[in-house]
């Protein structure tokens, strides 16, 4: 893992949103492309080494639609060795769909139901390698330790989702369920990284508790980490808090700490109930 980069605020929001915006577009298009298994099952993504995908499209030629962070594209590409990359600067997200439909249709004889009048058509995209390459940086560093959290949890301890990039809320996160109900409550955690948003502009990991505890005061803080009771009841640990640390091993240790000693935290909390 690679050292998280010191992030300018103002421009790595501006970078941020423009991100979201392309990965709204592709989420978008995997909704029209692929049958949900389960409710909102087809709108997620995973984000890979340079940058965003859909899993592949197993009925459609195990079609794949990304974004990649390093040449500022959406590629297409499925196990035909067709492949189709569209640059995303300079256009408005309803110029770059359409683009992208076009492609679809010509290269894959695909056509998705989605129409470039559903995107924004006044604002041209306009994103700066380096605070792409920062964005990225993050973006992966924070992917590789969550899921290998994920993955760390043992199979006959609680009930865990996979690990998705929710191209809506723009947070890459999963769940984990302790098989009781509360009040007819489903008692789980959300465990995830989100981007950034009204809150808190830069990145920041979280842990949601739901329901609701009554004693969160009684909860053990990780280093770095502080209570959080504004819309939503949990663990926070800003990114300022991370970039504190100077070294890449230190900065991985405080985010694995956080979700260790917070996770093994709450389930103390459900358990006292």
């Amino acid at each position: 893992m690679q050292n998280f980069p010191l992030l300018q605020e103002q421009q790595y929001v501006k970078t941020r949103r423009r991100i979201h915006s392309v990965a709204k577009l592709v989420g978008r298009l995997r909704e029209a492309l692929v049958q949900p298994i389960a409710k909102n099952d087809n709108l997620w993504l995973s984000i890979v080494s340079k940058g965003l995908s859909t899993p592949p499209m197993n009925a459609i030629n195990e079609l794949e639609i990304g974004f990649n962070a390093e040449i500022l594209a959406v590629e297409i590409a499925d196990n035909k060795n067709r492949y189709a990359s569209v640059t995303v600067t300079g256009k408005t997200l309803s110029e770059l769909c359409t683009e992208v439909l076009d492609v679809l249709k010509a290269d894959f004889d695909i056509t998705p139901n989605v129409t470039a009048g559903e995107f924004d058509s006044e604002r041209k995209i306009e994103i700066h390698p380096e605070s792409a390459q920062e964005f990225l940086q993050q973006f992966v560093n924070f992917s590789e330790i969550l899921n290998a959290f994920q993955k760390g949890i043992p199979f006959n301890d609680g009930i865990k989702s996979q690990v998705c990039l929710w191209p809506h809320h723009f947070d890459n996160a999963f769940k984990w369920f302790s098989g009781r109900k509360i009040d007819e409550i489903d008692e789980f955690m959300g465990i995830g990284v989100s981007n950034g948003d009204e809150m808190y502009e830069l990145p920041y990991v979280y842990m949601t508790i739901y329901p609701e505890l009554r004693k969160m005061n009684t909860l053990e803080l990780p280093e770095g980490a502080h209570l959080h009771d504004s819309g939503w009841q949990g663990l926070l640990l800003t990114y300022e808090a991370i970039t504190e640390k100077k070294t890449a091993e230190e900065q991985s240790a405080l985010v694995n700490n956080f979700l260790d000693v917070g996770f093994k935290g709450i389930k103390r909390g459900f358990s006292k109930r």
